[in-house]
């Protein structure tokens, strides 16, 4: 190979067919742009040595096995971030952008003070907010590996976000906050049957499962921590599964919040919650 264009074709023509041609692309300017630091025009790079195909072509069979390509390169893009992921977190989705969107849009309302991000994962919600407004933030989760990839993008963006090593199931919130956002499992587990192998093989099920018989689990004890952890007027943010959202609503109304609100995100699927503590 003489270019980094004959790489890049290298590429799309040793994908397998289950991509579509748009996917090949975007898989191939993945490779080249994160892992072999490409830049555009691809013909410009002739550093294409034997070490760095065998590597490509070590990456296309891990892709083509169904291996997602984000873990796959061990990065993922969020709002203007590009994160590192690997299996001990959940690759970043796009509704999961809107949340963060309409937590800054309440922050002029919110009073003073720090957030926490429960069930933070790579840190996507957590650190976007910090860098995008002047909130401290902490970040909890479960998981060991979940927190050390979360501080290794809290390290790479120079994030003002603190990790906690905690259960939220079985441990009390550690301070009080002016809001509270959460994105947690929420996926009942008779929902496997129609879900991609890719996600089932590969993303931790201890953040996307709930039991069949409590989808509300998360929210039930968020909400009945939140009540004496959120302090006057801050707010309370969460993502949920379509089907289960009227039943979070009702939590907080039940809860004593105001202003409970379900709002879509931009494919018209409910999607998010919110609400107000009282004065």
């Amino acid at each position: 190979m003489e270019n980094g264009d004959d790489l890049f074709q290298h590429i799309l023509v040793n994908l397998n067919d289950d991509f579509d041609s748009f996917e090949k692309r975007a898989i191939a300017k993945t490779i080249l742009y994160d892992i072999a630091h490409f830049t555009m025009p691809w013909f410009t790079e002739t550093n294409i040595s034997e070490e760095l195909v065998f590597n490509i072509n070590h990456l296309i069979s891990r892709i083509n096995a169904g291996e997602p390509t984000q873990y796959v390169c061990g990065l993922a893009p969020f709002r203007n971030y590009l994160l590192n992921v690997d299996e001990n977190v959940l690759i970043p989705r796009p509704e999961t952008e809107e949340l963060v969107s309409l937590v800054l849009a309440n922050l002029p309302v919110l009073p003073a003070g720090k957030g926490i991000d429960i069930g933070t994962g790579s840190g996507a919600i957590a650190l976007s907010i910090a860098l995008e407004s002047d909130r401290e933030m902490d970040a909890m989760d479960i998981s060991e590996g979940a927190l050390q990839m979360a501080m290794s993008n809290i390290e790479k963006y120079s994030a003002s976000v603190n990790l906690i090593h905690s259960d939220i199931l079985n441990s009390p919130l550690p301070e009080n906050y002016s809001f509270i956002v959460s994105n947690p499992p929420y996926i009942p587990v008779m929902d496997k049957i129609d879900m991609l192998d890719s996600v089932l093989k590969y993303e931790p099920g201890v953040a996307l499962f709930v039991p069949d018989d409590s989808p509300l689990l998360f929210y039930q004890r968020i909400v009945a921590l939140s009540t004496k952890s959120i302090i006057p007027r801050g707010g309370l943010f969460f993502e949920c599964h379509p089907i289960f959202i009227s039943g979070v609503a009702d939590l907080l109304k039940v809860n004593g919040f105001d202003n409970v609100q379900i709002l879509s995100d931009l494919s018209g699927k409910q999607r998010m919650v919110q609400g107000f503590m009282p004065r």
